[in-house]
């Protein structure tokens, strides 16, 4: 048994508001919400074909942008629970996402638990949406300033993905309302 599986529950995701109180319990000022807001629905190029997927809905804020913004039907996300009966979320422990959930993705967002405290279940489910990701199609995720220090932006690489860090990006998306360590630590990634 992984030392992580602890943190695999419900109670501890979606009824545990002091333990998440640093990324405002996942609401409208929850840092995802922003990036959304200000980076993912402002591309112009996401492919047309292709699934938008969250990894990681928790209780559907965020994912609700998705879902107004490029339809619910063309939206999928998937989490341990689904506390808010969202009709396009799968539960799933993501830990067991494989060929048989293959599905073509246009945008993906690994916001499944944390590095610092389920990298195995966050690399997995990277690892299976970076192989289902169509040409032109996005996946926003950590670089490698991640708790776990895992290479994630060699992943990508090496997965034929163009590496856009957040950092990078200021210039030509609005990420004012990010706290410096969230635009140090993630980055945008696009299937060549």
């Amino acid at each position: 048994m992984s030392e992580e599986q602890k943190f695999y529950s419900q109670s501890y995701w979606y009824d545990n508001p002091l333990e998440h109180d640093d990324v405002s319990n996942y609401d409208e000022n929850y840092y995802v919400y922003k990036i959304y807001e200000n980076l993912i629905l402002k591309l112009n190029d996401i492919p047309d074909d292709g699934f938008i997927v969250l990894l990681g809905t928790n209780k559907c804020v965020s994912f609700d942008l998705l879902c107004k913004h490029f339809g619910a039907e063309r939206c999928i996300g998937y989490d341990i629970a689904n506390p808010t009966k969202h009709p396009r979320v799968i539960v799933k422990d993501c830990n067991l996402l494989g060929g048989d959930d293959d599905i073509p993705i246009a945008f993906c967002h690994n916001d499944l638990g944390s590095f610092p405290t389920t990298p195995e279940l966050k690399i997995h489910g990277q690892r299976w949406a970076t192989k289902n990701i169509v040409k032109g199609g996005y996946f926003l995720g950590r670089n490698n300033l991640n708790a776990a220090k895992f290479k994630s932006e060699q992943l990508m690489e090496e997965n034929n993905f163009e590496n856009r860090l957040f950092k990078n990006l200021q210039a030509h998306f609005d990420l004012s309302t990010l706290d410096e360590r969230c635009i140090e630590g993630h980055m945008l990634s696009k299937k060549l």
